[in-house]
């Protein structure tokens, strides 16, 4: 098994004169983006080499935090990332607004710039603008991402690559679709990791036609996060070893040389879950999932959880049952919620996802796939990656 850190190990000699960017350097960059460091808010910022040498990073409580740290590090010594200069970084949270916001630049040594957009951390905040999304034709963070996209072409003349993982793919398409064509003309790739749809209005506007052939869109085969409110039906399913919604954690994403490991299409569990949610999409008012949203954050508030981590076990299900009895919630979706809590099981907790997707060997056979053992895979991660 291996990950874009194994990546690095295995191809970081390789400067990107000799082995052009490509999919794993973007979700590189993306888990970059949320990391927070000291003095790259400015336009000189600092090379990975050097903030990694003089100790720039900051450190963070949260479980995602060591190896993301470790990716970096990697990526701080090796030829192909270390003279990459990270810049012009902005985080903005307003409670007010109900935005959570990060972006920063990243110099590639290709000539190009890479705009990296975070995606939701930790806060109740940054989750809460996410569910706005489902009501909502535009968040603050959406017209955050267009405006820091326009700043960022204003300072800099090179070509443009835009990434972002979770929400941050999600801004990554949105700013690349809606700032102007001059600008979009400089946008070489978008790349979308996991991150969520948006309205439709998006999908269906002249800027977004302009872009989509440039948008590269990825998933784990049990995707939920990239599979809510509208989505572009043009995507990878790419292989993650975790299981149910953990898979939207971009370490378990398995990598082979400069590729993901791909599966032919998304397993039952993603189907289940997104019919679920459309379903209510479809059937519900945008102010009823608006009152949905508000109702379910503001019980949430009651518990004093201020980040999602604090939001656990008897706090969550004390939140859950108070929304499943709430009589000012529509009954249409009081029985949504209540059969996304039946599946929450499948969804994160347990082994009961494996029985659901029903991953037999013979039906990978017949798909012309076959997975490797696990010895196997040991034995092939000891040898030399395949050249792009």
């Amino acid at each position: 098994m291996a990950n874009m850190t194994d990546y690095v190990a295995w191809r970081g000699d390789m400067e990107m004169a000799h082995s052009p960017w490509n999919c794993i350097d973007a979700l590189l960059m993306s888990t970059v983006c949320y990391l927070n460091f000291h003095g790259v808010d400015s336009a000189q910022g600092w090379t990975m080499e050097e903030a990694a040498r003089i100790d720039l990073l900051q450190d963070s409580p949260f479980a995602s935090f060591p190896p993301r740290k470790e990716a970096f590090l990697a990526m701080a010594k090796s030829p192909r990332f270390r003279q990459c200069r990270m810049h012009y970084f902005i985080a903005l949270t307003d409670p007010e607004k109900r935005m959570q916001f990060s972006a920063m630049c990243i110099d590639l040594p290709d000539g190009t710039v890479c705009v990296a957009f975070r995606g939701t951390d930790n806060t109740l905040i940054g989750w809460h603008e996410d569910f706005d999304m489902a009501y909502q034709p535009v968040v603050p963070g959406q017209q955050a991402a267009k405006a820091y996209l326009e700043q960022v072409a204003e300072l800099t003349d090179r070509p443009l690559r835009l990434v972002g993982h979770s929400k941050g793919g999600n801004l990554a398409v949105y700013a690349a679709a809606c700032v102007a064509p001059t600008i979009q003309d400089r946008i070489e790739s978008i790349w979308n990791f996991d991150g969520p749809g948006m309205h439709h209005d998006v999908f269906r506007s002249e800027g977004y036609a302009r872009v989509v052939d440039r948008i590269h869109t990825y998933i784990p085969q049990t995707s939920i996060i990239g599979l809510l409110m509208d989505y572009s039906e043009r995507y990878t399913v790419v292989y993650s070893t975790a299981s149910g919604i953990t898979q939207h954690d971009p370490m378990t994403w398995q990598v082979y040389g400069p590729r993901f490991e791909e599966r032919p299409g998304i397993d039952q569990t993603a189907s289940v879950v997104r019919d679920t949610l459309h379903d209510w999409l479809e059937n519900s008012t945008p102010e009823q999932r608006g009152a949905f949203v508000d109702t379910m954050f503001r019980l949430a508030e009651t518990t004093q959880a201020k980040t999602m981590s604090e939001l656990a076990n008897e706090k969550l299900k004390s939140v859950m049952t108070m929304i499943g009895n709430r009589k000012e919630i529509p009954p249409e979706a009081r029985r949504v919620f209540s059969r996304l809590v039946a599946q929450a099981v499948t969804l994160g907790f347990g082994n009961v996802i494996e029985r659901v997707r029903g991953r037999k060997e013979e039906e990978e056979e017949d798909n012309g796939r076959h997975e490797l053992t696990v010895t196997e895979r040991k034995k092939e991660l000891k040898k030399k990656p395949p050249e792009a």
